[in-house]
Formats: structure tokens, C-alpha cells, sequence
């Protein structure tokens, strides 16, 4: 006799739950994991690129490469390869499909580091991420709060938010925290532009194990979606 009384229902229904969340997690580290693969292999060939546009189909999920480009200091572009033409450098065949296979999914991870292209009608952009996240998220924060330490994000919703910053009391040679500053509607940590940035590093630590033990601490539970982000100690003289 089959036992469906609700205490088995309830049971099974947890452990169900509990596997969609680990299969996830481990879904989104691949898809981020793959980026980061793409991104070595490009900057292997073309260590200055910091960005590459694409076009993507909707109906079949997959995308064509149209082009490299870097970044000036100035904020400039300049296009390093025109992907159409093709290069001996790379395997740009295998690029898509690796980056077809990381953003197949509606939800993936991988989809933080794209953004619409406003020079290409119908183009993607995809930034390939920096070499050290949370070192570029601190350089993020700390133009506009330069003794910022912690970062609490909520990743309820996508993109995530930062609900406010902490940062070291230098007056207490950083033994201590000043009150924290809260984000509010009519006064913002800083541009929206930096809380994008902020936000799609934030999302891509938390789905690598490596970097969220590293960097991320829950502060309502394992399966929470609020945490504490640690930022690389400022050096001295940043604190200065």
C-alpha cells in the first residue's frame, strides 16, 4: 500500500526542491565557467579585448561573432578583429558554439555579462569578465565610497541590488565599521551604470564555488539570497 499521507508528500516535495536548487547552482557555475574558458581563449590571442559584440536568434538559440573590441582609458572604442572575416588566431566556429551553449538558457548566468548594443541594431554586447572580480568591484565602489569594505547584495531578483555599504572607520585605523549607507531611491550609492557593473560581477561571484567562499558570506540561511560581499582590503594608500 503506497503511503501518501502529507508528511510523505511534504518530504519529497523538500527533496525535490532541494535538487532543482543544487542542479542550479551547478548549472550556473558551467555557464559562467564557460565564459570564462571563451574569455582566456580570446585573450590568449588578443590580450587587449575587453568586450565583443554578437547577434543572437531567439527561435534556435544560437549566435553569430561579429567583432573584438577594447576599451580606451578615455572610454573610447577600437575594434581589434571583425569576426566575420575570420582569423587563424582562434577558433571562432567553437567561440559561438561555447557561447551559444552558455547562454542557451532563458535564465543562465552567463546572460549577466551581456548588455544590448546601442551602435548595432539587433547586436549583442558581451563583456568579458576582468581577471580579478571582487578587485574590480572594489574599484567600482571606492570611486564614490573610497574606504568601502562590505557590500551587502540581494539576489532575490535579477539583476541583483546592493542595499548598502559598509566601510572601514579610518579614524579607528580600520579596526572598526562606520554606520553603514543604505541605498534609497533618491539617493543612490552611485551611477547606474556602476550598479550594473557591480551587479553582473556580484551574480557571477556567487555562481562559482571558488570565488563565493572566498568572497560571500549568507546572511538568511544557506539558500538565502542575501549576502555579505568582502572587498579586497584597500591598500594604504587608499586608506590615506
Amino acid at each position: 500500500m503506497t503511503n501518501n499521507t502529507p508528511t510523505a508528500i511534504d518530504a519529497t516535495l523538500h527533496h525535490r526542491n532541494a535538487a532543482v536548487t543544487a542542479f542550479d547552482k551547478v548549472r550556473a557555475q558551467y555557464e559562467v565557467a564557460v565564459l570564462d574558458h571563451v574569455s582566456a581563449r580570446i585573450r590568449a590571442a588578443f590580450p587587449d579585448t575587453t568586450h565583443l559584440t554578437f547577434v543572437h536568434y531567439s527561435r534556435s538559440r544560437e549566435l553569430d561573432l561579429r567583432g573584438f573590441f577594447t576599451t580606451g582609458p578615455d572610454g573610447t572604442q577600437r575594434q581589434i578583429l571583425d569576426a566575420t572575416a575570420g582569423t587563424p588566431a582562434l577558433d571562432l566556429d567553437e567561440l559561438a558554439d561555447d557561447l551559444t551553449e552558455a547562454l542557451a538558457g532563458l535564465h543562465s548566468a552567463a546572460w549577466s555579462a551581456v548588455r544590448p548594443d546601442s551602435v548595432g541594431e539587433g547586436q549583442w554586447v558581451l563583456d568579458l569578465p576582468p581577471y580579478d572580480r571582487a578587485a574590480r568591484i572594489a574599484e567600482l565602489a571606492r570611486a564614490h565610497h573610497p574606504h568601502a569594505i562590505l557590500l551587502t547584495v540581494d539576489f532575490t531578483d535579477d539583476p541583483a541590488r546592493i542595499l548598502d555599504l559598509a566601510s572601514a572607520d579610518i579614524a579607528e585605523s580600520g579596526d572598526t565599521l562606520a554606520e553603514p549607507v543604505q541605498a534609497l531611491p533618491h539617493r543612490p550609492l552611485w551611477p547606474a551604470e556602476t550598479e550594473r557593473q557591480i551587479a553582473v560581477l556580484a551574480t557571477q561571484i556567487r555562481a562559482l564555488p571558488h570565488l563565493r567562499a572566498q568572497y560571500l558570506l549568507s546572511v538568511d540561511g544557506l539558500e538565502g539570497r542575501k549576502a555579505i560581499l568582502a572587498l579586497p582590503m584597500p591598500t594604504q594608500n587608499e586608506m590615506s
